[in-house]
């Protein structure tokens, strides 16, 4: 079978903008997954974003937990220290965004990967990428994608830095009507978001992502002048970009709002290549307890979609 495009969102730290790469009519298995488990989270680099530790092979290592990559993702180092030798993925089949214009072209492996354990979970089966032009933030071995994380219920709680992967289950009754509708749009997770009591806008939810990112299209839909902006210096995937700092007075998702968060206004290419008005991050994100759910069907790599409870933590 011939699955849809993947795309992987590379992190970086505070007002950063990572890459998006679409790799199309890729034949990846499903992985196999058994176990659950409870793991503590540490930030990465003092930043927003959760890494944990992640055992494949022999090998040990910190990968970033990221609902905004499709697909598992292994470092170079990691690749070397586990004497694996991938397939080059075709260029006529990699598609990427990035921002910056100091990279030289993007190229990929994927790599058959052996057993990967997250304490009690297993992942058998796994096919990694690997990007041999690009290096990753220091102390990450890895990213943890959907194509692990849509097999479970995913829990995730900010406060007591703890992440629980756990059997699907249905949304209890007394929970549906605050649950988040998700839809799933080349493997990663979209939902409606309200800002400053406009939209809705479309907006990929990324635990991968430090902030709030928007496109110069919605900048401008929303009115924010030139004088509420302020220029500032993005590290880009491939170099530095210029982008615009700004503040938004309301932020709704669901039934969930929040007052006076900071975003990123970009104008490179890496919104446009997911269609979409924004990257909802961990700004956001983290005020809350979160209960991801997936609508996964054994026969498809990625779930059609799913649903976010959150809730809120005790000191917001």
């Amino acid at each position: 079978m011939i699955f849809p495009q993947n795309i992987v969102i590379f992190p970086r730290k505070n007002r950063s903008i990572g890459a998006i790469v679409q790799l199309e009519g890729l034949n990846l298995p499903r992985p196999k997954v058994t176990g659950k488990a409870t793991i503590p989270l540490e930030f990465l680099d003092g930043g927003k974003a959760f890494t944990l530790k992640v055992t494949l092979g022999e090998k040990s290592g910190n990968f970033l937990l990221d609902t905004g990559a499709s697909t598992t993702m292994i470092s170079t180092e990691t690749i070397k220290k586990l004497e694996l030798t991938g397939e080059p993925v075709p260029p006529e089949l990699l598609t990427y965004a990035v921002a910056g214009d100091e990279c030289p072209e993007m190229k990929a492996n994927l790599h058959r990967l052996p057993v990967l354990k997250i304490d009690n979970v297993k992942v058998e089966n796994l096919t990694g990428l690997e990007f041999t032009t690009t290096v990753m933030p220091d102390g990450l071995s890895g990213v943890l994608g959907m194509d692990i994380l849509s097999n479970f219920d995913v829990e995730i709680n900010p406060q007591t830095q703890e992440l629980r992967l756990l059997p699907p289950s249905p949304i209890p009754a007394k929970n549906i009507n605050d649950a988040i509708p998700l839809k799933s749009k080349l493997g990663v997770m979209l939902a409606e978001v309200e800002i400053n009591g406009k939209g809705p806008f479309i907006f990929m939810i990324d635990t991968g992502a430090e902030s709030i990112f928007i496109s110069q299209k919605l900048a401008s839909q929303l009115k924010i002048y030139a004088a509420e902006r302020q220029p500032i210096q993005v590290q880009g995937f491939c170099g530095i970009e210029m982008a615009e700092y700004a503040s938004l007075a309301k932020v709704k998702m669901g039934n969930y709002e929040l007052k006076n968060l900071e975003t990123v206004i970009l104008s490179s290419p890496v919104l446009k290549l997911l269609e979409v008005d924004g990257i909802l991050g961990q700004n956001f994100l983290n005020n809350y307890q979160q209960y991801w759910r997936f609508n996964q069907k054994k026969t498809e790599k990625f779930p059609a979609g799913g649903s976010l409870l959150l809730i809120s933590n005790p000191d917001n």
